[in-house]
């Protein structure tokens, strides 16, 4: 006596793996992503003999978080009106010292807020 199987029945494709899956990549993108902010500053071409010629008159340094202006500490959210002091003493040139763990984003930050000085021309040196 032969018995033979009944034939296998195909099961639908679960969709709820995929769905899964799919979910879980979008947490893993989401949270290992960053969200800092980002700063534009427009960088111009030196002049032709490599710089502007004109010597400043104070001198920022920044030095990873810490700033200095004209050798006195300085906080990020008071540079503008420490600058802006300056540009009322008729000093319109700033060079900026680049010196120890200084981040790019710490530089831009701070070029950001020197742009808001009107009439001040910027030099940067590392």
């Amino acid at each position: 006596m032969r018995v033979e199987r009944p034939p296998k029945r195909r099961r639908a494709i679960s969709l709820t793996p995929l769905v899964d899956v799919i979910f879980l990549l979008l947490l893993f993108f989401m949270l290992s992503s960053t969200f800092t902010n980002f700063g534009e500053i427009d960088i111009g071409a030196p002049a032709g003999s490599g710089g502007t010629g004109v010597s400043p008159k104070a001198i920022l340094v920044v030095e990873g978080e810490a700033l200095k202006l004209n050798g006195a500490p300085e906080r990020t959210e008071k540079l503008a009106a420490g600058v802006q002091a300056l540009r009322e003493r008729q000093i319109d040139s700033l060079l900026v010292l680049v010196r120890g763990e200084t981040t790019t984003q710490q530089l831009v930050t701070v070029l950001g807020i020197l742009r808001t000085v009107p009439d001040l021309q910027v030099t940067i040196a590392r």
